[in-house]
């Protein structure tokens, strides 16, 4: 478990303020309200926060420009400091992160079990919590909603890998082939062989992956565009529609070109098949083949009597005469059976001369006759046929020119279209066969990779080990992918009930997690939409893990309308065991009330202000329980907070 004790900014662009969030011992509260004028320095500490949690800003990312973005204004303090006390499973741990502005470096320091340490060094049992991407999902603003539903940002998948730790059954089945590779390498006896074929497998896998990758983008675009497509015919048969008359016309001459299509179809392959006999495609043939079962006839071909009847005579000691049949006889039977007909050939013949019989008949101009008769059949119907399609297409023309969202929708379609052949023939050369040099067919290549490793298995003798390796390496992808698939979807369906009872007469829907949330038909909603689907997909997230984090959220309920805000307030008990919001006075309606009741009155409640206003200064002073520094002040408690109006500040 992850909580945040507190934090201390000093000599920053936010006010010094310190915040304790402990509400007896070590165990911080449930749900902590921080209400922060804009302009007092909310982005500031949030970026501090995420920095310090992340160790981001020791790797290099912080120029000297970006560093001086967090100096106090019209200050010449050298030095700067922000500080956060944690607590990490049972270990007190304090992050300090230094900000020498004159030298325009940055410095971590980590305090932990026996002393202070130099740089970022949180336990290792939490560092994988502690990295940008996964702090991105618990301290956020309002754009993590947009960034949720936007793959060119946080992966959505990536977070919930790293919760789950899927990875690691990938990472297990890398460190099987890293394993493996190094086996090869000790027992090579032939080095110069060795490091041919090594170096022809790693380009084989290099190309591989790269084809798998670009094949399953142009697939994963292939079906996106698809179902734009076919939404967007749906939009324009919608918009067709609406003038009733247009769509009873456009309704009937699409069937009457649909029948006219079938019919094309069916007299098409009528004609192919009268075109199989040669007869009908012109006289020439039929006088010839009639012809020749002429010539069969004349000659008396086939015989009456078959090759095998002499072959079996030759074999009796008594001819069908009456006489004796010796070796003299046998010889000259045999010889003569010859001259005749085998049982086989004469079956063909005979079955010759009946097709001739069946298909030229007694004119040996009808199947010609008849032939064309169907081909002008048929090019009457494919002339109806186009001439319904021209109509289909001049009423739909008409209707493109007579309402602009008949038009919009046309040219959506066409662009559509354009896009999904452009995606099938860049796909194609992935799936194509081709075998050359150069392929980049996914098959092919797997196939030579799997050729390839045989090469280096046959050359280190590690054969045997390599079919174990494959083994391995397919129950650990398969059982990784399973795991991926079914925890991804649990989320989803998770997140989705949660949607539903968020905003009950709103059809968003999360369809599928991927690098980003890909919600159901649409891209995204409005603000606040995005951001209740944000917390539905955290929540679902948080409460599925056995690690519990903190939850810090820049206005949570700001951009979402007053009808929903009640409904997320009860929702934030449920994130979390320790939920912590930046908020401004204008969100407290439909939201404080419902989350205080939600958590039974329990919410520390803090106002942080600059000392601008010496009226305001003056109130906070005669309040039980505030704290001052040079330039902020600290109030705790409900009664100040529910009457403080203050919604922009002008920083100093």
């Amino acid at each position: 478990m992850m909580q945040i004790l507190g934090w201390k900014a000093n000599g920053l662009r936010c006010p010094d303020h310190e915040i304790n969030f402990r509400k007896s011992g070590d165990d911080p509260h449930r749900v902590s309200l921080i209400q922060m004028p804009n302009g007092t320095g909310k982005t500031t500490t949030l970026n501090l926060l995420r920095a310090t949690l992340s160790g981001s800003a020791a790797k290099g990312s912080w120029d000297g420009a970006e560093m001086l973005k967090y100096r106090k204004l019209d200050s010449d303090q050298g030095h700067g400091s922000f500080e956060v006390r944690l607590m990490l499973g049972s270990e007190r741990v304090t992050i300090i992160l230094s900000f020498d502005f004159e030298a325009k470096r940055v410095h971590y320091k980590t305090t932990r079990g026996e002393g202070q340490i130099d740089g970022f060094e949180p336990p290792y049992e939490f560092r994988r919590f502690m990295s940008e991407t996964f702090v991105d999902a618990f301290v956020f603003d309002g754009e993590l909603a947009e960034r949720l539903l936007d793959e060119k940002h946080l992966r959505a998948e990536e977070i919930v890998e790293d919760l789950f730790q899927v990875g690691t059954l990938k990472t297990l089945e890398q460190k099987v082939t890293e394993h493996w590779e190094k086996l090869t390498r000790k027992s090579a006896t032939e080095e110069v062989a060795l490091t041919r074929r090594r170096n022809k497998l790693d380009k084989l896998r290099e190309r591989l992956d790269r084809s798998t990758r670009d094949k399953e983008r142009l697939e994963r675009k292939r079906s996106e565009t698809s179902n734009n497509l076919q939404q967007q015919h749906a939009a324009y048969e919608q918009e067709i529609n609406k003038e009733k008359s247009r769509a009873e016309a456009l309704e009937a001459r699409k069937e009457s070109a649909a029948s006219l299509r079938g019919r094309v179809r069916d007299e098409a392959l009528d004609v192919l098949d009268t075109m199989r006999s040669p007869n009908a495609l012109s006289p020439i043939f039929a006088r010839k083949l009639h012809d020749l079962k002429v010539g069969l006839d004349r000659v008396k071909l086939p015989e009456s009597a078959a090759r095998e009847f002499f072959t079996e005579l030759a074999e009796e000691p008594v001819c069908v005469c009456g006489r004796p049949i010796d070796e003299h006889i046998k010889g000259v039977i045999r010889s003569r059976a010859e001259q005749y007909l085998g049982s086989d050939d004469v079956t063909l013949l005979n079955s010759m001369k009946t097709a001739i019989q069946d298909a030229v008949g007694e004119s040996q101009d009808d199947a010609e006759e008849e032939l064309r008769s169907k081909l002008h059949s048929l090019g009457e119907v494919m002339e109806n046929e186009r001439s319904a399609r021209n109509e289909v297409d001049l009423l739909q023309r008409t209707a493109e020119q007579a309402d602009p969202a008949v038009r919009q929708a046309s040219e959506v379609i066409k662009k559509l279209e354009g896009d999904l052949a452009d995606i099938e023939r860049n796909l194609d050369k992935y799936i194509n066969g081709d075998t050359g040099e150069n392929t980049c067919d996914v098959k092919v290549l797997t196939d030579r990779v799997k050729d390839a490793e045989e090469d280096v298995a046959e050359i280190t003798k590690t054969i045997a080990l390599k079919r174990k390796r494959d083994i391995l390496r397919k129950i650990l992808r398969e059982s990784y992918q399973a795991a991926r698939r079914g925890i991804l979807d649990e989320v989803r369906d998770d997140a989705n009930q949660r949607i539903a009872e968020l905003m009950p007469h709103n059809e968003i829907r999360i369809i599928r997690i991927e690098k980003c949330l890909v919600l159901d038909g649409k891209e995204g909603g409005s603000v606040g939409e995005n951001l209740s689907v944000a917390y539905a997909f955290l929540a679902s997230l948080f409460n599925r893990s056995e690690h519990q984090l903190p939850f810090i959220v820049d206005s949570p309920a700001n951009p979402i309308d007053l009808a929903n805000r009640s409904r997320i307030g009860p929702l934030i008990p449920q994130l979390t065991r320790q939920f912590i919001a930046f908020t401004i006075s204008s969100e407290r309606e439909q939201f404080v009330p419902n989350l205080q009741e939600a958590c039974g009155g329990e919410v520390q409640f803090m106002t942080l202000f600059r000392k601008v206003d010496q009226q305001l200064v003056e109130a906070a002073r005669a309040t039980p329980s505030y704290e001052e520094t040079s330039d902020g002040i600290v109030v705790h408690g409900d009664s100040f907070f529910n009457e403080f109006q203050v919604q922009v500040e002008e920083a100093v």
